[in-house]
Protein backbone atom coordinates (compact mmCIF):
# COMPACT_ATOMS: atom_id res chain seq x y z
CA UNK A 1 0.00 0.00 0.00
CA UNK A 2 1.17 3.55 -0.96
CA UNK A 3 0.59 6.01 1.36
CA UNK A 4 -0.36 9.84 -0.20
CA UNK A 5 2.32 11.26 2.03
CA UNK A 6 4.91 9.18 -0.23
CA UNK A 7 3.12 10.02 -3.73
CA UNK A 8 3.59 13.71 -3.40
CA UNK A 9 7.40 13.73 -2.61
CA UNK A 10 7.63 11.15 -5.79
CA UNK A 11 6.02 13.32 -8.19
CA UNK A 12 7.59 15.91 -7.43
CA UNK A 13 11.13 14.11 -7.58
CA UNK A 14 9.76 12.85 -11.11
CA UNK A 15 9.56 16.69 -12.21
CA UNK A 16 12.71 17.19 -10.88
CA UNK A 17 15.04 14.58 -12.53
CA UNK A 18 14.04 14.91 -15.63
CA UNK A 19 14.60 18.59 -15.65
CA UNK A 20 17.72 18.21 -13.62
CA UNK A 21 19.39 15.68 -16.20
CA UNK A 22 18.31 18.19 -18.92
CA UNK A 23 20.05 21.28 -16.99
CA UNK A 24 23.12 19.13 -16.67
CA UNK A 25 23.16 17.54 -20.29
CA UNK A 26 22.58 21.10 -21.70
CA UNK A 27 25.69 22.11 -19.42
CA UNK A 28 28.00 19.29 -20.72
CA UNK A 29 26.82 19.80 -23.94
CA UNK A 30 27.77 24.02 -23.97
CA UNK A 31 30.64 22.69 -22.21
CA UNK A 32 31.58 19.84 -24.90
CA UNK A 33 30.80 22.67 -27.54
CA UNK A 34 33.16 25.11 -26.77
CA UNK A 35 35.95 23.06 -26.25
CA UNK A 36 35.18 21.48 -29.25
CA UNK A 37 35.18 25.61 -30.57
CA UNK A 38 38.22 26.55 -29.26
CA UNK A 39 40.42 23.28 -30.12
CA UNK A 40 41.48 24.54 -33.76
CA UNK A 41 44.63 23.27 -35.59
CA UNK A 42 46.40 26.29 -37.16
CA UNK A 43 49.49 26.14 -39.87
CA UNK A 44 52.63 28.06 -39.56
CA UNK A 45 56.23 27.92 -40.89
CA UNK A 46 59.19 26.77 -39.05
CA UNK A 47 62.37 28.00 -37.30
CA UNK A 48 61.63 31.39 -36.38
CA UNK A 49 57.75 32.01 -38.12
CA UNK A 50 57.05 28.96 -35.53
CA UNK A 51 58.14 31.00 -32.98
CA UNK A 52 56.73 33.84 -33.60
CA UNK A 53 53.16 31.87 -34.32
CA UNK A 54 53.40 30.67 -30.73
CA UNK A 55 54.97 33.86 -29.30
CA UNK A 56 52.19 36.26 -30.70
CA UNK A 57 49.16 34.71 -32.33
CA UNK A 58 48.81 31.13 -30.29
CA UNK A 59 49.63 33.69 -27.18
CA UNK A 60 47.02 36.21 -28.16
CA UNK A 61 44.38 33.03 -29.22
CA UNK A 62 44.49 31.85 -25.76
CA UNK A 63 44.42 35.15 -23.82
CA UNK A 64 40.93 35.34 -25.63
CA UNK A 65 39.86 31.65 -25.39
CA UNK A 66 41.55 30.06 -22.11
CA UNK A 67 42.93 27.34 -25.21
CA UNK A 68 46.34 26.69 -27.20
CA UNK A 69 45.88 25.82 -30.89
CA UNK A 70 47.38 22.75 -32.23
CA UNK A 71 50.71 24.28 -34.63
CA UNK A 72 51.53 22.11 -37.80
CA UNK A 73 54.48 23.26 -39.81
CA UNK A 74 53.83 21.96 -43.01
CA UNK A 75 54.60 23.52 -46.41
CA UNK A 76 51.81 24.96 -48.97
CA UNK A 77 51.59 22.09 -51.07
CA UNK A 78 51.16 19.51 -48.00
CA UNK A 79 48.55 21.66 -46.79
CA UNK A 80 46.02 22.37 -49.60
CA UNK A 81 46.09 18.55 -50.27
CA UNK A 82 44.93 17.74 -46.29
CA UNK A 83 41.75 20.19 -47.11
CA UNK A 84 41.16 18.28 -50.39
CA UNK A 85 41.72 15.46 -48.46
CA UNK A 86 38.42 15.61 -46.00
CA UNK A 87 36.58 19.12 -46.95
CA UNK A 88 33.56 17.91 -44.70
CA UNK A 89 35.69 17.81 -41.64
CA UNK A 90 38.86 19.42 -42.10
CA UNK A 91 41.88 18.72 -39.97
CA UNK A 92 43.19 21.60 -41.07
CA UNK A 93 41.46 24.92 -40.05
CA UNK A 94 43.54 28.15 -40.35
CA UNK A 95 46.05 27.05 -43.48
CA UNK A 96 48.65 29.57 -44.08
CA UNK A 97 49.67 28.76 -47.98
CA UNK A 98 51.07 30.16 -51.15
CA UNK A 99 49.94 32.89 -53.26
CA UNK A 100 48.84 30.97 -56.12
CA UNK A 101 47.81 27.40 -53.96
CA UNK A 102 45.85 30.33 -51.61
CA UNK A 103 43.81 31.34 -55.64
CA UNK A 104 43.69 27.29 -55.88
CA UNK A 105 41.95 27.12 -53.07
CA UNK A 106 39.36 29.36 -53.11
CA UNK A 107 38.05 28.61 -56.78
CA UNK A 108 38.22 25.15 -55.24
CA UNK A 109 35.74 26.13 -52.69
CA UNK A 110 37.98 24.86 -50.01
CA UNK A 111 38.19 28.68 -48.09
CA UNK A 112 35.17 30.82 -46.47
CA UNK A 113 35.48 34.37 -47.63
CA UNK A 114 36.84 36.49 -44.96
CA UNK A 115 34.57 38.23 -42.45
CA UNK A 116 35.00 41.39 -40.78
CA UNK A 117 31.79 41.23 -38.88
CA UNK A 118 33.68 37.84 -37.17
CA UNK A 119 37.72 38.89 -37.96
CA UNK A 120 37.38 42.55 -37.09
CA UNK A 121 40.97 42.73 -37.67
CA UNK A 122 40.32 42.96 -41.39
CA UNK A 123 39.43 46.26 -41.93
CA UNK A 124 42.48 47.52 -41.29
CA UNK A 125 43.90 45.65 -43.76
CA UNK A 126 43.91 47.25 -46.97
CA UNK A 127 42.45 45.42 -50.23
CA UNK A 128 45.85 45.24 -52.16
CA UNK A 129 46.72 42.42 -49.43
CA UNK A 130 43.55 40.71 -50.71
CA UNK A 131 42.28 41.92 -53.88
CA UNK A 132 43.72 38.99 -55.78
CA UNK A 133 42.52 36.22 -53.83
CA UNK A 134 38.97 37.20 -54.29
CA UNK A 135 38.75 37.52 -50.25
CA UNK A 136 38.97 34.17 -49.83
CA UNK A 137 42.66 34.69 -48.45
CA UNK A 138 44.60 37.64 -47.18
CA UNK A 139 48.49 38.26 -46.81
CA UNK A 140 49.45 38.06 -43.23
CA UNK A 141 53.37 39.53 -43.70
CA UNK A 142 55.23 39.51 -46.86
CA UNK A 143 59.27 40.29 -48.41
CA UNK A 144 60.55 40.85 -51.28
CA UNK A 145 63.45 38.79 -53.12
CA UNK A 146 67.02 41.00 -52.96
CA UNK A 147 70.55 40.72 -53.27
CA UNK A 148 72.80 40.34 -50.84
CA UNK A 149 76.77 40.40 -51.39
CA UNK A 150 80.26 39.87 -49.90
CA UNK A 151 81.87 43.42 -49.27
CA UNK A 152 85.29 42.25 -49.16
CA UNK A 153 84.84 40.94 -52.39
CA UNK A 154 82.06 42.46 -54.53
CA UNK A 155 83.05 46.56 -54.05
CA UNK A 156 80.85 48.06 -56.39
CA UNK A 157 77.47 45.79 -56.08
CA UNK A 158 75.62 46.43 -59.38
CA UNK A 159 72.30 49.01 -59.11
CA UNK A 160 70.00 46.98 -60.95
CA UNK A 161 69.09 43.83 -62.28
CA UNK A 162 69.73 43.60 -65.38
CA UNK A 163 73.26 44.85 -64.86
CA UNK A 164 73.63 42.48 -62.15
CA UNK A 165 72.73 39.51 -64.96
CA UNK A 166 75.12 40.65 -67.29
CA UNK A 167 77.58 41.19 -65.40
CA UNK A 168 77.30 37.12 -64.24
CA UNK A 169 77.22 36.17 -67.92
CA UNK A 170 80.33 37.93 -68.55
CA UNK A 171 82.15 35.92 -66.08
CA UNK A 172 82.77 39.38 -63.26
CA UNK A 173 81.91 37.41 -60.37
CA UNK A 174 83.63 34.23 -61.19
CA UNK A 175 81.11 31.39 -60.62
CA UNK A 176 80.24 32.84 -56.98
CA UNK A 177 76.50 33.95 -58.14
CA UNK A 178 73.79 31.90 -56.79
CA UNK A 179 69.89 32.82 -58.11
CA UNK A 180 66.65 31.06 -56.91
CA UNK A 181 65.87 28.36 -59.12
CA UNK A 182 62.36 28.29 -61.15
CA UNK A 183 61.42 24.86 -59.63
CA UNK A 184 61.96 27.43 -56.18
CA UNK A 185 58.44 27.57 -54.76
CA UNK A 186 58.56 31.07 -55.63
CA UNK A 187 60.87 30.38 -58.47
CA UNK A 188 58.28 31.47 -60.99
CA UNK A 189 57.23 34.35 -59.54
CA UNK A 190 60.91 35.82 -59.95
CA UNK A 191 60.79 34.77 -63.20
CA UNK A 192 57.41 36.85 -64.01
CA UNK A 193 58.98 39.97 -62.20
CA UNK A 194 61.95 39.52 -64.85
CA UNK A 195 60.08 38.97 -67.97
CA UNK A 196 58.55 42.87 -66.54
CA UNK A 197 62.47 43.94 -67.07
CA UNK A 198 62.77 42.08 -70.23
CA UNK A 199 59.77 43.68 -72.57
CA UNK A 200 57.46 40.79 -70.99
CA UNK A 201 59.34 38.05 -73.27
CA UNK A 202 59.79 34.75 -71.17
CA UNK A 203 62.06 33.45 -74.22
CA UNK A 204 64.58 36.22 -73.13
CA UNK A 205 64.60 35.65 -69.74
CA UNK A 206 64.78 31.66 -70.49
CA UNK A 207 68.00 32.62 -72.67
CA UNK A 208 69.64 35.32 -69.57
CA UNK A 209 69.22 31.98 -67.43
CA UNK A 210 71.17 29.74 -69.73
CA UNK A 211 73.65 32.47 -70.10
CA UNK A 212 74.57 32.98 -66.50
CA UNK A 213 74.21 29.08 -65.79
CA UNK A 214 78.42 28.53 -66.08
CA UNK A 215 78.66 30.99 -63.44
CA UNK A 216 76.00 30.25 -61.64
CA UNK A 217 77.27 28.54 -58.38
CA UNK A 218 74.08 26.92 -57.96
CA UNK A 219 70.71 27.81 -58.92
CA UNK A 220 68.79 27.30 -55.34
CA UNK A 221 65.92 25.68 -54.46
CA UNK A 222 66.33 25.68 -50.67
CA UNK A 223 66.43 28.83 -48.75
CA UNK A 224 68.93 26.55 -45.97
CA UNK A 225 71.12 25.46 -48.06
CA UNK A 226 70.88 29.10 -50.35
CA UNK A 227 71.80 31.26 -46.61
CA UNK A 228 74.68 28.48 -45.90
CA UNK A 229 76.61 28.57 -48.89
CA UNK A 230 76.47 32.86 -48.19
CA UNK A 231 77.88 31.83 -44.92
CA UNK A 232 80.38 29.83 -45.46
CA UNK A 233 81.57 32.38 -47.89
CA UNK A 234 80.99 29.77 -51.12
CA UNK A 235 79.25 32.14 -53.06
CA UNK A 236 79.83 36.74 -52.93
CA UNK A 237 76.45 36.92 -54.58
CA UNK A 238 73.35 35.66 -53.27
CA UNK A 239 69.50 36.62 -54.57
CA UNK A 240 67.85 35.76 -51.16
CA UNK A 241 64.82 37.14 -48.89
CA UNK A 242 65.17 40.57 -47.61
CA UNK A 243 64.07 39.89 -43.86
CA UNK A 244 66.79 37.17 -43.08
CA UNK A 245 69.13 39.00 -45.74
CA UNK A 246 69.11 42.25 -43.51
CA UNK A 247 68.99 40.81 -40.89
CA UNK A 248 72.34 38.72 -41.38
CA UNK A 249 74.22 41.38 -42.65
CA UNK A 250 73.49 43.50 -39.54
CA UNK A 251 75.13 40.41 -37.42
CA UNK A 252 78.42 39.94 -40.16
CA UNK A 253 79.92 43.28 -40.76
CA UNK A 254 80.80 41.85 -44.14
CA UNK A 255 77.91 40.84 -46.02
CA UNK A 256 75.48 43.76 -47.70
CA UNK A 257 72.28 43.69 -48.64
CA UNK A 258 70.06 45.82 -51.26
CA UNK A 259 67.66 46.18 -53.47
CA UNK A 260 68.37 46.82 -57.21
CA UNK A 261 66.75 48.93 -59.19
CA UNK A 262 63.34 49.06 -60.26
CA UNK A 263 62.50 47.34 -56.93
CA UNK A 264 61.89 43.76 -55.93
CA UNK A 265 58.91 41.34 -56.68
CA UNK A 266 56.52 40.96 -53.56
CA UNK A 267 56.13 37.26 -51.96
CA UNK A 268 53.72 36.17 -49.31
CA UNK A 269 52.10 33.93 -46.58
CA UNK A 270 48.23 34.20 -46.93
CA UNK A 271 46.04 33.17 -44.41
CA UNK A 272 42.65 32.21 -44.76
CA UNK A 273 40.03 30.36 -42.87
CA UNK A 274 39.06 26.36 -44.01
CA UNK A 275 35.97 25.94 -45.06
CA UNK A 276 33.97 23.23 -42.32
CA UNK A 277 36.40 24.90 -40.06
CA UNK A 278 35.11 26.27 -36.65
CA UNK A 279 33.81 28.95 -35.58
CA UNK A 280 36.61 30.13 -33.19
CA UNK A 281 39.00 29.72 -36.18
CA UNK A 282 37.94 33.45 -36.50
CA UNK A 283 39.18 34.40 -33.55
CA UNK A 284 43.11 33.12 -34.31
CA UNK A 285 42.55 34.85 -37.63
CA UNK A 286 41.54 38.14 -35.94
CA UNK A 287 44.41 37.65 -33.17
CA UNK A 288 47.31 37.41 -36.40
CA UNK A 289 45.98 40.27 -37.47
CA UNK A 290 46.05 42.14 -34.29
CA UNK A 291 48.70 45.10 -34.21
CA UNK A 292 49.89 43.71 -31.36
CA UNK A 293 50.40 40.44 -32.71
CA UNK A 294 51.55 41.96 -36.29
CA UNK A 295 53.85 43.88 -34.64
CA UNK A 296 55.50 41.15 -32.41
CA UNK A 297 55.47 39.02 -35.57
CA UNK A 298 57.26 41.50 -37.82
CA UNK A 299 60.08 42.32 -35.13
CA UNK A 300 60.66 38.79 -34.76
CA UNK A 301 60.52 37.35 -38.23
CA UNK A 302 62.09 41.04 -39.65
CA UNK A 303 59.43 40.98 -42.56
CA UNK A 304 56.64 43.68 -43.55
CA UNK A 305 52.91 43.26 -42.21
CA UNK A 306 49.48 44.11 -43.27
CA UNK A 307 47.78 46.34 -40.27
CA UNK A 308 47.66 49.48 -41.19
CA UNK A 309 47.96 50.58 -37.34
CA UNK A 310 51.11 48.87 -37.40
CA UNK A 311 53.55 51.54 -36.28
CA UNK A 312 57.33 50.21 -37.00
CA UNK A 313 59.49 51.70 -34.41
CA UNK A 314 62.34 53.13 -36.43
CA UNK A 315 65.32 50.35 -36.20
CA UNK A 316 62.88 48.03 -37.47
CA UNK A 317 61.30 50.45 -40.29
CA UNK A 318 65.45 50.88 -41.60
CA UNK A 319 65.27 46.71 -42.01
CA UNK A 320 61.93 46.06 -43.65
CA UNK A 321 61.31 46.30 -47.49
CA UNK A 322 58.86 49.32 -47.82
CA UNK A 323 55.75 48.49 -50.00
CA UNK A 324 56.52 51.22 -52.32
CA UNK A 325 59.56 49.09 -53.48
CA UNK A 326 57.76 45.91 -53.88
CA UNK A 327 55.80 44.55 -57.25
CA UNK A 328 53.31 42.51 -56.27
CA UNK A 329 52.95 39.77 -58.88
CA UNK A 330 50.12 39.13 -61.39
CA UNK A 331 48.84 35.61 -60.34
CA UNK A 332 46.23 35.72 -63.00
CA UNK A 333 48.56 36.42 -65.40
CA UNK A 334 50.92 33.36 -64.99
CA UNK A 335 50.20 30.99 -63.08
CA UNK A 336 48.46 28.41 -65.69
CA UNK A 337 52.02 28.93 -67.42
CA UNK A 338 54.28 26.99 -64.36
CA UNK A 339 53.82 23.63 -65.69
CA UNK A 340 55.65 24.43 -68.73
CA UNK A 341 58.31 26.61 -67.29
CA UNK A 342 59.47 24.22 -64.67
CA UNK A 343 59.55 21.76 -67.65
CA UNK A 344 61.25 24.16 -69.98
CA UNK A 345 63.56 24.71 -67.52
CA UNK A 346 64.34 21.35 -66.34
CA UNK A 347 65.42 20.63 -70.10
CA UNK A 348 67.34 23.92 -70.91
CA UNK A 349 68.43 24.22 -67.36
CA UNK A 350 68.70 22.00 -64.88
Amino acid sequence: MILQSEIRPARKRARFLPALAIALGALGLFAANDAAAQKITVVASGGIWLESAKQNFAACYKERTGSDPDILVLNSGEVINRIRANKENPSIHVALLSEIDAIRAGREGLLDKLDASKAPNLKDVPEVFRKQWDDYATIQNFGAMIVMYNKDKIKEPPKDWKTLIDNTIAGKYGNRVSFPAVTMAWGPQFTWFLTTLYNGSEDEVFAKYKAMAPNIAKYWVNPVDAINMFATKEVDILVYWDGRAYDFAKQNAWAGAYIPDPGAFQSAAMLAKVKNAPEASWQYIDCVLSPKAQLGHASMIKYPVVNSKVVYPDDLKAVLTPLEKVRQPEFLKFMDKIPAWIERWNKEIQ
